[in-house]
């Protein structure tokens, strides 16, 4: 079975053991189970609980009891099976299905390849590796064309020369 990234833990949210999940673009409320992976390896993770808190999901895992030990999980990659989710949001693409793609600019540039992301609590970044590692905001500048494995940018000038 694959796994897939769908998001990351960015911080714990209140006392009672919630989890900030960036990324995730909805699949959260479906799962019964994740599987977080953190430096020390991997751990599947029942979902006892799962709703949107602005642009984060705030989840309960079913062994994680209090924010200590929420705050210890900051950090861990979140993945899912790919077989249990469903298709993303109309528009919206789970992390782990853009990783690898080709990136270029809309007039053809090629800048590299997708390497991994950076959720920001507000627009989620795109890293590039190419030439050099670039960082660029996911919405409104990129557009996937899955029929073509791409990513097209379409920045505002200046953005890339950063």
């Amino acid at each position: 079975m694959a796994l897939v990234r769908i998001g990351k833990v960015v911080k714990a949210v209140g006392l009672k053991g919630f989890v900030g999940v960036a990324g995730t673009e909805g699949a959260l409320a479906t799962l019964g189970r994740v599987t977080l992976r953190q430096a020390g390896g991997e751990r599947v993770r029942e979902i006892r609980e799962a709703r949107p808190q602005g642009r984060l999901w705030a989840v309960r895992l079913g062994d994680v009891a209090d924010r200590t030990q929420a705050e210890a999980l900051v950090g861990a990659e979140v993945l899912a099976e790919r077989e249990d989710l469903g298709a993303p949001e109309e528009g919206s693409h789970y992390w782990g299905d853009l990783e690898g793609l080709a990136v270029e600019t809309v007039d053809g540039r090629a800048l590299g390849v997708v390497t991994g992301f950076y959720a920001t609590g507000g627009v989620d970044v795109l890293v590039v590796q190419g030439e050099r590692e670039r960082l660029i905001p996911l919405a409104p500048y990129v557009q996937v064309d899955e029929a073509a494995r791409k990513v097209r940018v379409d920045p505002p000038e200046g953005l890339l020369d950063i």
